[in-house]
């Protein structure tokens, strides 16, 4: 019932009123006026249960009748509303309107015969509440409630093992709530996650009982993510999934692997920390190949982060759709030979991830001369935390001209311009752009500007840690390589934009384009017009988004993290509101319609 209320309703829109005297003064009568603040669904919901002295119990054929008879006034009610509408305020219809919507609702799913359902019907009403929770904490919460409402719901939910298969192991050691719902998933496909608290960072030794009691769960573990802390834990899991390939039956099914070593990124066995050499207690042997070097050919997608392997006998690594890998030092990454195996068995790779990691070589910083490596389907690229002499080599092993979604991370303190003049013209159908913590020098600042034309589907870019060095380059004409001429001086002035760039030979406007008096400006990116924004400045947000307004490209919506959005005076964010078609508050990570929609739309031919 909550649920079905949520659903018709728009958030934020509930309301609970409280009646209140208005202040009197020189003996006036104090009247009673309605006050409004604003609650969300659910907590109206509970509060109108908690004021309703009715209780579940067999119902009797005079007492549905009334329930029923219930119902239909409160149907006529709704309409009655409905028609009166005319001369009430939008908050006071809305009210009404959920007021009599609810009162509905509680009497007619009392008269529901839920348990005369067939048992099929009722297991997929049960899979739609428990897969519709917003988060994984209320979506254990809905299973755990599930169990309680009644014997005939207790008996239903237990015995649908698919309702139990994700888990996420949130409770302290020795986890016995999340076993529970290993045992109830029987044999049915499992989806684990374990991770640290914050409150508590497991031990080895909470760990290793863990993995025991998973072991005979093993072979049907569809998806396993690990984040952990300690180095002890994660090499447990490493000679967990090792010693169980070598020895272990029935195989491994696993499709989704993942392990994120969470603590500090220096600290590495075998390998010395601020004088001291740090080796693992209880863990003489640290180098491990994944599944005990053993074939898992159901085995897609594969994160490792902050974690080496023995990747020479991995033969598991062949047919990815997903290869991420973070956090490594170049030593202890895949060697180039072995990078470059993985790359051309995985045709059928969507998004590759490389952060401070990636192919190790006697000299990574040469440009190589293999033949690139042909990625038809890749269409997420990351490429973050690598020295400036090493991006331009990584790139130049793959060609990958269907890239929707590119994401550049860290790339500031040196000069990424023989990179960025490398990769211009090789993804033309970018749509999403990334750029977090990245600076541009103002010598590199026309290449930047030729990379961004290069682009011209690109509709969606999150923006964070930026500054007008690289931001300006979004408000040049890329044709005559200067501002855009409808940019007023006193804009330029603001956004210290460069006005006369130092431009190589190749970079020359050509005579005919200078002598053209009927060619119209462009602005680079020009459907540049949704952004997703944090940790940015509030002057230099509105001072771009004012700039791409003035140009003629005015953004249309704007996603911002909360913590950037409080650091706006209402001045600014005025400016902001007023320039902006749309400014919405988002949670960090949090994934947008519009980018769903970008990169589910069909392919399209770059102009």
């Amino acid at each position: 019932m909550a649920s079905g209320a949520r659903r018709d309703t728009p958030r934020g829109a509930a309301h609970w009123q409280t009646n209140r005297p208005a202040p009197a003064g020189n003996g006036a009568v104090a009247t009673q006026r309605p006050v409004y603040r604003h609650i969300t669904m659910e907590e109206y919901i509970r509060h109108t249960i908690e004021r309703d002295p009715w209780v579940p119990h067999p119902l009797t054929p005079e007492e549905v009748f009334e329930l029923r008879l219930d119902c239909a006034r409160h149907f006529d009610e709704f309409r009655m509303i409905e028609a009166n509408k005319a001369g009430k305020s939008r908050e006071e219809y809305q009210v009404h309107c959920y007021r009599a919507f609810i009162a509905y609702q509680l009497s007619y799913w009392r008269t529901f015969r839920l348990n005369d359902l067939p048992m099929e019907i009722i297991s997929n009403i049960l899979r739609f509440v428990v897969w519709s929770a917003p988060t994984p904490p209320i979506g254990i919460r809905w299973r755990l409630q599930l169990t309680w409402v009644s014997k005939s719901l207790r008996h239903a939910a237990i015995s649908d093992p698919t309702l139990w298969n994700a888990i996420w192991f949130r409770d302290d050691p020795p986890f016995e709530r999340s076993l529970a719902f290993v045992e109830r998933s029987g044999v049915s496909p499992l989806d684990l996650r374990i991770n640290d608290t914050d409150e508590h960072k497991y031990t080895d030794e909470e760990v290793c009982n863990l993995l025991n009691a998973l072991t005979p769960h093993l072979h049907h573990i569809r998806m396993l993510i690990i984040l952990l802390d300690n180095w002890e834990p994660i090499l447990s899991v490493l000679k967990w999934l090792n010693d169980y390939g070598k020895y272990g039956s029935p195989p491994l099914t696993m499709e989704r692997f993942e392990i994120h070593r969470t603590g500090n990124p220096y600290l590495w066995p075998g390998l010395t920390w601020r004088g001291n050499r740090y080796d693992p207690p209880n863990h003489d042997v640290t180098f491990y190949p994944l599944f005990g070097g053993r074939l898992v050919p159901t085995l897609k997608s594969f994160t490792m982060n902050g974690v080496h392997i023995d990747w020479a006998n991995t033969p598991s690594l062949n047919n990815l759709s997903t290869l991420d890998i973070r956090r490594i030092p170049l030593d202890w990454c895949p060697s180039l030979p072995r990078f470059r195996e993985i790359l051309t068995s995985s045709a059928m790779l969507t998004k590759l991830s490389l952060d401070g990691a990636g192919p190790a070589s006697s000299n990574p910083t040469v440009f190589t001369m293999h033949p690139p490596i042909e990625l038809p389907l890749l269409n997420t690229l990351v490429l973050a935390n690598f020295a400036a002499p090493f991006t331009k080599s990584v790139v130049s092993h793959f060609t990958a001209p269907h890239v929707r979604d590119l994401t550049i991370m860290n790339f500031k303190g040196e000069s990424y311009g023989p990179f960025y003049e490398f990769i211009t013209g090789r993804f033309r159908e970018i749509k999403l752009l990334t750029l977090y913590t990245t600076t541009c020098e103002v010598e590199n600042l026309p290449i930047m500007i030729k990379w961004l034309d290069s682009m011209p589907l690109l509709t969606y870019a999150r923006l964070a840690s930026l500054d007008c060095d690289i931001l300006q380059a979004f408000l040049f004409d890329p044709d005559v390589m200067q501002p855009h001429p409808l940019l007023p001086p006193q804009m330029r002035q603001a956004f210290r934009v460069v006005e006369n760039l130092r431009l190589k030979d190749a970079m020359q406007p050509s005579k005919a384009i200078l002598e053209d008096k009927d060619r119209q400006p462009r602005l680079v990116n020009p459907r540049l017009t949704v952004l997703e924004v944090q940790n940015i400045h509030p002057e230099i947000f509105t001072r771009f988004v004012g700039a791409r307004h003035m140009c003629g490209v005015p953004v249309r919506k704007t996603y911002m993290a909360r913590t950037m959005i409080e650091k706006f005076t209402q001045q600014t964010l005025a400016y902001a509101r007023a320039t902006v078609g749309q400014v919405m508050v988002i949670d960090i990570g949090t994934k947008t319609q519009e980018e769903d929609e970008l990169l589910s739309a069909p392919n399209e031919a770059p102009p």
